[in-house]
């Protein structure tokens, strides 16, 4: 097996921020630094290390929904002191990575799973899968704001356009909206309503392709249901493979 193939399914990341380890030097093998990203290993017979910790391939593939609370990085490494996701869940998520990111501010549902290549399918523009977030904001949107946030903006250089967006309701000052992406650019949601002029005060994302968040408890990480993982394989990989 490739190295950095060892590493994504190991150590929780994408075969990218396996390379990246790789360049860091934060990976040896059998105490030694390995010459390249493609290194061949023989699992169970090499000793593959990140920052000093084994690594050993999960005995099976693990698939899970998280409600990730505001005020944790979706990542590895602490930014400024900031906790992460995986400090909060421990043991709970060893070996697993994110599908996507949410923000700092941000919350809901994220997946993670130990399963590099169901997770790079799912990400890949071609699936499209649909992300649909529950936005407070202040003030509450008119109809022509409503109109703007369709309209859709620019974000990381790329013009973005939502799927949908639907005014649900209000509650004390704040319009409450739903927006439906199927892209997944850094603070999209976030661009749109400061484009509108719109003020966000709490982001909550409800569904990701077809698994939705429902009444999951905040902080919460459950087993997806094999029903699940398979809407999450045709979703994306039955998708990518039609297209081509």
């Amino acid at each position: 097996m490739r190295l950095n193939l060892f590493l994504a399914r190991a150590g929780g990341g994408s075969r990218r921020e396996a390379d990246q380890w790789i360049r860091e030097g934060r990976v040896t093998v059998n105490g030694l630094p390995p010459h390249g990203m493609g290194a061949p290993v023989t699992p169970g017979r090499d000793q593959v290390a990140l920052d000093g910790a084994l690594l050993r391939l999960p005995a099976s593939e693990r698939y899970a929904a998280y409600h990730k609370p505001p005020g944790l990085l979706v990542s590895r490494r602490s930014q400024g002191g900031k906790p992460t996701i995986f400090d909060r869940l421990g043991a709970e998520a060893r070996g697993m990575m994110p599908v996507g990111r949410l923000d700092y501010d941000s919350e809901g549902l994220l997946l993670l799973t130990t399963d590099g290549a169901l997770a790079e399918a799912l990400l890949h523009p071609r699936s499209a899968l649909i992300r649909s977030y529950r936005v407070w904001v202040r003030p509450v949107p008119d109809p022509a704001i409503v109109r703007l946030l369709r309209e859709g903006a620019v974000v990381e250089g790329v013009p973005v356009r939502p799927a949908a967006v639907l005014l649900e309701g209000a509650e004390r000052g704040r319009g409450i909206v739903r927006f439906d992406l199927a892209e997944g650019k850094k603070r999209e949601v976030r661009v749109l309503a400061k484009r509108a002029g719109l003020e966000v005060e709490r982001l909550l994302r409800t569904r990701f392709g077809p698994i939705r968040l429902g009444v999951q408890r905040r902080g919460s990480l459950r087993p997806l249901t094999g029903r699940e993982i398979e809407a999450l394989r045709r979703a994306a990989l039955g998708r990518e493979t039609r297209d081509g």
